[in-house]
């Protein structure tokens, strides 16, 4: 209950600090996508490119994540494969190697 008031306070603290952050950099600018010019102010452009900067490491973070549970995953069936093969070699072997 305190983790989740604590979540929300700081993201309504960092949410007050963008839009301040916005407000003091009003100065109008031009933002050139190649198909599109948009007028925007130069604090909205750096928060922009924030945020698809977070979310980009997110996606990154996330395809690496996938690709350590997947690895995981081979892991784990070759670790059943190696444990059935020691097994069926400790059945097989002769009575005098026990």
């Amino acid at each position: 209950m305190f983790r989740r008031l604590l979540t929300v306070f700081l993201f309504i603290v960092l949410a007050l600090l963008c839009a301040g952050f916005v407000r003091l950099n009003a100065t109008p600018t031009q933002l050139d996508l190649y198909f599109a010019s948009l007028p925007v102010s130069v604090g909205e452009a750096l928060i922009g490119a924030l945020l698809i900067g977070w979310l980009v490491g997110l996606a990154g973070a996330l395809a690496w994540i996938w690709r350590l549970k997947r690895e995981a995953g081979e892991i784990r069936r070759a670790l059943r494969l190696a444990e059935g093969e020691a097994r069926t070699l400790r059945a097989l072997a002769p009575s005098h190697a026990h």
